[in-house]
């Protein structure tokens, strides 16, 4: 699949519409969404054939995205059973319910047997709730060989992450700075769009990096 073609594929979705502040509910445009995936195949193939994993999946657009580039397994999991209704609807839709399982709840609590291959995230900033987007990298790392994940940019919180995800054992082999839209979804928000500046990390693990 072409990288327009699976951003038109993912602009057709369905969104979830509902979101709560207190969990920083910012959905992925398709254009990122697609941009990021099809990144991650192309210069590491880091999808395709492999078990993919969508921490805080919303409507499903990662999760999705991933099963379209032929992903052999896709979980999203998510704590609210509305956005995973919509995930659900949008699988159907697109043909992927044999590749992608849905799962609710808290991505604390989210237990494996083995390592799977690759986590995609995009998870609270962290400002309406200190911390908030350490918990989502933490069980990343604890999961996957590879994390792609979103966060603030900035010099400060590049360095204070660099050294979480040291501590956790792992590299981070990328970051690729970029600007995020959010739109009006609250009613604190008074632009229509509001533009962010935003970090994605690509992070390795111990267990990565020893097979090349």
């Amino acid at each position: 699949m072409r990288l327009r073609d699976l951003e038109i594929t993912l602009e057709s979705i369905e969104r979830s519409g509902e979101y709560e502040v207190s969990l920083e509910q910012y959905p992925t445009p398709s254009r990122i969404a697609s941009a990021i995936l099809f990144a991650a195949q192309i210069e590491h193939g880091d999808i395709t054939d492999k078990t993919v994993i969508d921490l805080g999946c919303g409507d499903g657009i990662f999760a999705l995205g991933a099963a379209l580039l032929g992903a052999q397994r896709v979980i999203g999991i998510d704590v609210q059973s509305k956005a995973l209704k919509v995930s659900q609807l949008n699988s159907r839709l697109l043909g992927t319910e044999g590749t992608v399982d849905w799962v609710l709840g808290d991505v604390s609590s989210l237990q494996l047997h083995c390592l799977v291959d690759t986590v995609v995230s995009n998870p609270p900033f962290g400002v309406k709730k200190r911390g908030a987007d350490l918990r989502f990298l933490r069980k990343a790392i604890s999961i996957a060989d590879v994390t792609y994940s979103i966060h603030l940019a900035g010099d400060k919180n590049r360095i204070f992450l660099e050294k979480e995800v040291e501590n956790l054992g792992a590299r981070v082999t990328q970051i690729e700075t970029f600007q995020f839209p959010i739109g009006k979804l609250f009613d604190y928000h008074r632009k229509h769009v509001h533009m962010v500046d935003v970090d994605l990390y690509r992070i390795c693990s111990k267990e990565c990096e020893q097979n090349g």
